[in-house]
């Protein structure tokens, strides 16, 4: 997971942000895909599932592409200082 590579935990210590707050996010981005695994079998049996199901991937997905953002930003910082 992007959330424990040393240039993201390195970047997050520079602009002095709140390591269990990184903590914090790990462990939710892994709870929301065990959530989204077993949402993805119920889905078949239960259109309410379904549709809960959509919203949830579109804010993960979001999830994701901000923390490649910030992944980015970190490799950038490391190849600038480096």
């Amino acid at each position: 997971m992007r959330v424990t590579s040393a240039e993201f935990i390195d970047l997050f210590r520079q602009k002095k942000l709140d390591e269990p707050l990184l903590v914090n996010l790990k462990t939710t981005l892994l709870t929301l895909l065990a959530v989204l695994h077993d949402a993805e079998e119920k889905q078949i049996v239960n259109p309410a599932v379904r549709e809960w199901l959509k919203e949830l991937k579109h804010a993960v997905f979001d999830a994701e592409y901000l923390l490649d953002e910030i992944d980015t930003e970190a490799l950038r910082c490391k190849l600038e200082a480096g």
